[in-house]
């Protein structure tokens, strides 16, 4: 029991430093709506479908990667600057901090991203409120597996530190591009190959996006299958994630450095 509340002191810690860091909540919220308010409007006089509608939800889902990347730079500034050696001197497992670190990515990246869904309640019709309040815990567990993503960045970089904001933007971009965020599936299959726009439609940012623009704002009934579906493509994340850290950890109990 001593060590569940360690563990939980650690993701809240974690938690709010990623709200005192005040200037990187102003920039992530400024481009996120400027996607939503500018990017996705101007775009919508050139498409031959109502783009705005099926942007806004993609915005949501490209702020909660945000944020959740955002745990690996935490791990990042935690390894380079000792903050890791004193918490592994604390009563709780190398496996709890893990645990604790991918709490506080998930628990953040989900808060956030609720302050851009109430935002795009504003400006976008809702067809279902209880939808999008079911869609939460769904969006926590990728939360956490795009978090496990940023973990297995920073513990990749724990020994070329200049390489790690690199790893995160490639990343970034590849999911980015390799996904239905920015435009449908439809479009994807006349440029890509078809191995590629499986990809594209197992993205589990595809999935948590289409599960907004579905389920939240047109209303439609949700399938429990789909949100499996979005569970079984967030948790490999999480998984990889949480055992690339473990091992940068115990390398750095072993060997005293990384």
């Amino acid at each position: 029991m001593s060590e569940i509340r360690v563990i939980l002191a650690l993701a809240r810690n974690d938690f709010s430093y990623f709200f005192r860091t005040k200037w990187l909540m102003a920039i992530l919220l400024s481009l996120n709506l400027s996607d939503m308010l500018v990017v996705a409007l101007v775009y919508k006089k050139m498409m031959t479908f109502d783009y705005f509608s099926y942007f806004v939800p993609a915005v949501i889902i490209m702020g909660l990667f945000a944020a959740s990347l955002d745990t690996g730079r935490r791990i990042w500034l935690a390894l380079r600057e000792g903050v890791i050696q004193y918490e592994l001197s604390l009563p709780v497992s190398t496996p709890g901090i893990v645990l604790a670190y991918l709490l506080a990515g998930g628990a953040a990246a989900l808060v956030y991203a609720s302050s851009l869904m109430a935002i795009a309640l504003i400006v976008l019709p809702v067809g279902a409120i209880w939808s999008a309040l079911m869609l939460l815990p769904f969006l926590f567990v990728l939360a956490m597996g795009l978090a496990g993503i940023a973990a297995t960045l920073s513990a990749i970089a724990s020994t070329h530190g200049e390489f790690f904001f690199a790893f995160q933007n490639i990343v970034q971009t590849v999911l980015l591009i390799f996904s239905t965020v920015y435009y449908p599936i439809e479009v994807i299959q006349n440029f890509l190959p078809s191995f590629l726009v499986v990809v594209a439609e197992a993205n589990p940012l595809s999935l948590a996006a289409e599960a907004l623009r579905q389920y939240t704002f047109a209303g439609v009934s949700i399938e429990l299958s789909f949100l499996m579906k979005i569970l079984l493509s967030s948790i490999p994340f999480a998984i990889v994630g949480a055992f690339a850290y473990l091992g940068a950890l115990r390398k750095l109990q072993v060997e005293g450095k990384l």
